[in-house]
């Protein structure tokens, strides 16, 4: 029965640092977003710049550029959220389960 609660407080542990990992790593991504945004903002609007699409370089325009990156930030931004909000979830029903089970963790 031990083994099983090991498992199970485990798999909380290792669900609980992937999503802070996801979160963090797309943070970084919305943050790079909105950097390269601010210099679009403050540049001509027929400037020519490139865009990563794949493994592709493709050749466009400052004015269809910005609405693109707009998109993926604010999408990246609501991911963000969502993940933040199944953290809380998966926090709340960790402590719960320890709880219920006894569970007292042991520092060495």
């Amino acid at each position: 029965m031990d083994s099983v609660l090991q498992l199970k407080y485990n798999d909380y542990k290792n669900t609980l640092e992937e999503l802070q990992s996801k979160i963090i790593e797309l943070g970084r991504d919305k943050d790079e977003h909105e950097v390269v945004l601010r210099t679009l903002n403050e540049t001509e609007p027929e400037r020519k710049c490139y865009r990563m699409i794949g493994s592709a370089l493709v050749d466009t325009d400052v004015k269809s550029t910005i609405p693109v990156l707009q998109t993926k930030r604010d999408n990246l931004e609501q991911t963000i959220n969502s993940l933040k909000n199944q953290l809380i979830t998966t926090a709340q029903e960790f402590e719960k389960w320890k709880k219920d089970n006894k569970i007292q963790v042991v520092r060495q």
